[in-house]
């Protein structure tokens, strides 16, 4: 069970501003970008703030935001020897991560004990690289500014009508804890790359050649508008890339996915458009990526396809993981300080502004989200004629 204190929680999940967040420009469209993230998830928010006018919602249509935690409870086959340092954290049994929780609540009182150390069940769009805002100096924790303008970068969750219910928890067993279920997402996008290219096999050596050839990225976006389309973080498609595996050397994939295995060639071939519903097993970390992403912040789920079609091969496969163990959830308390504990988290996401351009960036081009390093098309060509 995770007993750590907040402080501690907060220590292991956020991180200061670096680089020039505010730099990052949609693309203009989702061809050849892939599409956006669904994801249904069990969740402990902050309570929601109501925007006073349009014009300020971080997502535009959606008139509430807040701080939320969201407890990826670890698989057992991410704990073996072979994949434990895929993770960002391995010795944290159950990471908790934070996103701006943004929602749609009209004609309707927000009662703050309706929402604190409370459980929701939600449904709605997630986009785990973070987005920038401007935002005012509200409760006092942020930085201190002059002009009193702040950047809030942080990754997001989108959750429109109807997505969202409160819950009460409930175990099965007296050693469970909840929540014992990962979040489900769905998406369709192409293929970046597979393992053996965009992983850096010194940093996980007990993968071998046929568990990395079945492992790759997969490029998607998110479309977003926000309340006032001249302000970051634009409206547009942002984009951000997953990691989907296949854990091959454990059960009951080592089965399921005998004929990727022995295929000569991988199917996370670039470009190759993928089709999958499936669980965010964890993070990995940027440490073990060729092109990882420009932020701290920036989140790289670990997904494990429960269906899965690859669509140029006009086959599919599917299978039915084990489910992940029991992971700690301790409810965010009230702190000393007399803030809640969501509001120091939100402190946190924020940083004095950057200076921003005097005119618009100029748009960007259809190319995976900002991964400095070697070009993809030569990387991915020496892969192939090596």
């Amino acid at each position: 069970m995770n007993n750590r204190p907040v402080s501690s929680i907060m220590a292991a999940s956020i991180t200061s501003t670096h680089g020039p967040p505010h730099a990052r420009k949609p693309l203009e469209s989702q061809r050849s970008a892939g599409g956006d993230m669904s994801i249904t998830f069990f969740v402990q928010p902050g309570c929601p703030s109501r925007f006073a006018s349009s014009d300020l919602h971080r997502v535009k249509g959606l008139n509430t935001e807040t701080i939320a935690r969201v407890i990826l409870p670890t698989p057992p086959w991410l704990t073996a020897l072979d994949y434990s340092p895929l993770r960002t954290d391995p010795a944290d049994p159950s990471p908790s991560i934070f996103f701006s929780l943004n929602l749609s609540i009209y004609n309707q009182q927000i009662v703050p004990e309706d929402w604190l150390d409370q459980w929701f069940f939600m449904a709605g769009r997630v986009h785990p690289f973070a987005l920038t805002w401007e935002v005012e100096r509200q409760d006092g924790l942020e930085e201190s500014v002059d002009n009193g303008l702040l950047a809030y970068t942080i990754p997001a969750l989108i959750v429109r009508d109807q997505g969202y219910q409160p819950i009460l928890p409930r175990s099965l067993s007296a050693t469970d804890q909840f929540p014992l279920s990962s979040p489900i997402v769905s998406f369709t996008g192409p293929i970046v790359g597979p393992g053996p290219v965009l992983l850096r096999k010194e940093s996980v050596p007990a993968l071998d050649d046929v568990q990395l050839k079945c492992c790759g990225f997969v490029q998607l976006t998110t479309f977003l508008a926000p309340g006032n389309p001249d302000k970051t973080p634009y409206r547009g498609f942002h984009p951000f890339q997953v990691f989907v595996i296949f854990p091959i050397r454990a059960n009951p994939w080592a089965s399921l996915c005998k004929k990727m295995a022995e295929r000569r060639d991988t199917q996370f071939q670039s470009n190759v458009l993928l089709t999958c519903t499936g669980k965010v097993a964890g993070l990995i970390g940027h440490h073990l990526m060729v092109q990882p992403p420009a932020l701290e912040q920036d989140y790289v789920f670990i997904v494990v396809p429960d269906s899965w079609t690859f669509l140029d091969k006009g086959v599919s496969g599917s299978g039915s993981p084990t489910p992940p163990p029991g992971a700690a959830t301790s409810a965010v308390r009230s702190s000393s300080s007399g803030h809640t504990p969501f509001e120091e988290i939100k402190a946190k996401f924020t940083a004095r502004r950057p200076a921003a351009p005097s005119t618009p960036l100029p748009d960007a081009t259809a190319t995976p989200a900002s991964t400095p390093g070697e070009s993809m098309p030569s990387v991915i060509y020496s892969y192939i004629t090596s």
